[in-house]
């Protein structure tokens, strides 16, 4: 029964055509016949008013109204040209036969053949063994017979059809009857045999195919594969386009160790917002055990539910909607095809409206999350109301700010309740081209009313108000350099912060939302080391940074930018959350950064943070980049942290990583491209990619290996192969790639 299903399906996959088309990209492609087609006429004429116009080299004149043409015969009507050798025309019936070396042309066709009889009147003829050439697909063949209704359609007896240049026939379509609409620029064929190569590999009875890029209802490409989590993998995508604002795909997905699951994507576009919304559903999981693991979802339906949506106002109003839902914790690790999917914990429900004003910005949010896995349960906002406000250059050069909260948080099991932050700001922005000043003040007041403390660990109506000053200040120093043969600016930017922020006891307010930030550049100028507003951190430091920059003084381009800097801290900090150590050295980490464009192919980018009291590295990022015209990339980064909890760096857990990927163009048809990505400190090879592609001006194929985990705690290995195959202006069967190298591979761009 399951071998009957899975027939049944894997030919719906392949006997449907496509509803979109590729052109070729980065090709050579000369098809010989480009120049051939009639110049599109933007005229309309009624059929009564087109004359006819014929010229030839001689002229036989007969009494019935018939005229006789020969030698080099023209006869051109409403943008249509009929070409022969000799030609019979009547002038009552508007009926024209023609022979030897016979061609029809107009603006979206060839025909050739040896005779033809053709009505001026119908604007309809009809041709014996004939060679044909469309414009739209470059698409060419034969027939048995043509009958050409004017510039509409055109239907073929024992025909053939393939979108490949002259003298190649890498794969041709063999049918009985074929139908070309060439207004809605879709072609149907019935009792059809694919050949590729000549070799025939495919038999259906009925398939429709485009005629132009224009997208239309049909099926999609559809998807063949095996993975060790789903068994062997169908999906047949058919997309709906139910108007030019409104289109749907639905999914039937086939999985042999699984079961059939359905799917379905409706996406709307409307002048003032647009939206999408996802939905799949497995009735029941038939794996029973993958392995030594049991499958715990066994019988069990399987779904999944998004919804996206925005909408954007005239009166500057808002609307967005984000909502997710997955039946269990595993669901992507089962259905996803990678990383990114299998390791979500947290999916978001955000339901907001707002405003954006030229002074003030309002929100108002639902939020809340989905958890999967065994991790903590995040806070739900119940609401949530964000008012802030911004007054540049006022009187005497003040800029005034507000940032202001209200929230209601929401938990099952922890002390949950209100909070309400008011934070006003003056700052008086003072400078030149040569340097800047700003001193700034805020106070913060932040008022709790909290419930359902069980363990009467915190403060019920807990308050905190207190001052947030800073001065931020700045040089600018340039000079005219020469280096390589050309004239660049080299900047010198040296930069002073300092910030004073009193202690206050906050020992007695929950952390509802709050963590301690990652230390790197931005860290060093913040006006809070913590991202939330259950804490303010305390601080008397003072940032010193120097940056340079090396600009082209033709093009402007910035070749060069580097950065570096710390934090000199004149008093211990205090102020913690709980599992975080109160900083007590003197100074910060050293960050430093540099972004490097070498030539027009090369970058670089890397970022570094040490330890310069114990000589050693806290962190480092580099990445070495290389992208040409010809499709060519190469891209190699290292990440490495060290596993330090210390609030100078919000460190929990070591990493070091390379990620190697690239792109070889092999020739212009031949492409390799590859990524090999290894966890160093678990000596985990998360995942590797090999893949080769062949595209040419009618048929492409790729076919790409790769071997993964879901989790970089998963020992267990996962080998997917993806192959595909297209038929251009046809369609392609198999399981494509193109997401999955677009997010491995930086740069790769999907053809």
């Amino acid at each position: 029964m399951r071998k009957k299903k899975l027939l049944s399906t894997l030919l719906l996959s392949l006997s449907a055509g496509v509803a979109s088309a590729q052109q070729e990209r980065g090709l050579t492609c000369h098809f010989g016949y480009e120049d051939q087609f009639l110049p599109i006429s933007t005229e309309t004429k009624s059929e009564n008013e087109s004359p006819v116009d014929v010229k030839a080299n001689k002229v036989q004149l007969l009494q019935n109204g018939t005229s006789i043409f020969s030698g080099n015969v023209d006869i051109f009507r409403d943008n249509q040209l009929l070409s022969a050798d000799r030609a019979t025309y009547n002038r009552h019936s508007g009926d024209v036969r023609a022979n030897g070396n016979v061609s029809v042309r107009d603006s979206e066709m060839v025909i050739e053949s040896e005779q033809a009889e053709w009505s001026v009147a119908n604007d309809q003829g009809q041709m014996l063994n004939a060679q044909y050439h469309t414009r739209q697909m470059h698409a060419r063949g034969e027939a048995a017979y043509i009958l050409r209704k004017g510039q509409n359609t055109t239907d073929l007896d024992d025909a053939t059809y393939t979108t490949c240049p002259e003298g190649s026939d890498a794969w041709q379509l063999k049918a009985d009857k074929v139908h070309l609409d060439h207004e809605t620029a879709v072609g149907e064929a019935k009792n059809v045999v694919i050949r590729m190569g000549g070799w025939p590999v495919f038999y259906t009875p009925y398939i429709n195919f485009p005629l132009n890029d224009k997208r239309k209802s049909g099926f999609l490409v559809p998807s063949v594969g095996n993975s060790d989590k789903t068994g062997f993998d169908v999906l047949t995508p058919y997309y709906w386009n139910i108007a030019p604002n409104l289109d749907a795909t639905l999914t039937p997905r086939y999985m042999s160790d699984r079961g059939l699951m359905l799917g379905g994507q409706f996406r709307y576009l409307f002048e003032s917002g647009e939206g999408e919304v996802e939905a799949t559903y497995l009735n029941s999981d038939d794996l029973k055990s993958n392995g030594e693991d049991t499958n715990p979802h066994y019988q069990e339906a399987r779904k999944l539910f998004s919804w996206q949506h925005k909408s954007y106002f005239d009166n500057r109003w808002r609307a967005l909607v984000d909502f997710n839902y997955v039946s269990d914790d595993q669901y992507f690790e089962d259905f996803g095809s990678g990383l990114s999917l299998s390791s979500r914990t947290y999916l978001n429900r955000n339901v907001e409206t707002g405003y954006t004003g030229d002074v003030w910005n309002f929100t108002a949010r639902a939020q809340g999350y989905q958890t999967l896995g065994d991790v903590e349960e995040q806070y739900k906002r119940l609401p949530q109301l964000l008012l802030n406000g911004y007054l540049p250059d006022q009187a005497l050069g003040l800029n005034y700010e507000l940032d202001s909260e209200y929230v209601e948080f929401d938990h099952g099991e922890k002390v949950d309740g209100q909070r309400i932050n008011i934070e006003p700001a003056i700052s008086m922005p003072m400078g030149t081209s040569a340097f800047f000043v700003t001193p700034r003040l805020a106070i913060n007041h932040t008022q709790y009313n909290l419930k359902n403390d069980k363990t009467n660990t915190y403060d019920d109506s807990a308050t905190r108000t207190l001052p947030i000053a800073s001065l931020d200040s700045g040089l600018f120093f340039d000079r005219q350099m020469t280096a390589w043969g050309n004239n660049y600016i080299q900047t010198l930017e040296p930069r002073a912060f300092y910030l004073y922020v009193p202690e206050r006891d906050q020992s007695d307010i929950p952390d509802f939302d709050t963590s301690l930030t990652t230390f790197n550049s931005l860290r060093l100028f913040s006006y809070n080391r913590f991202i939330g507003r259950d804490r303010i951190g305390d601080a008397n430091q003072l940032t010193l940074a120097m940056t340079t920059r090396i600009i082209d003084e033709e093009s402007g381009k910035e070749n060069l930018k580097l950065t570096v800097g710390q934090i000199r801290y004149f008093t211990d900090q205090r102020v913690t959350l709980d599992g975080t150590i109160a900083e007590r050295d003197s100074t910060s980490d050293m960050v430093a950064e540099a972004v490097a464009y070498i030539g027009d192919e090369w970058s670089l980018n890397s970022e570094f943070q040490w330890d310069p009291s114990g000589l050693k590295s806290n962190m480092s990022s580099v990445g070495l980049r290389y992208k040409n015209d010809n499709g060519g990339i190469f891209n190699i980064s290292h990440r490495y942290r060290r596993d330090d909890p210390t609030p100078n760096n919000g460190i929990q857990e070591s990493l070091e990583q390379v990620d190697v990927s690239t792109q070889i163009p092999l020739s212009e048809r031949w492409k390799f491209f590859g990524r090999w990505y290894h966890a160093i400190d678990q000596d985990i090879t998360l995942e590797k990619i090999a893949g080769l592609q062949y595209d040419s001006c009618c048929w492409a194929t790729r076919l790409v290996m790769r071997d993964y985990v879901n989790d970089v705690s998963d020992q267990e290995r996962n080998k997917a192969i993806y192959l595909q195959i297209e038929l251009k202006g046809l369609g392609s069967f198999g399981q494509k790639s193109d997401s999955l190298l677009e997010r491995s591979i930086r740069g790769f761009e999907a053809e």
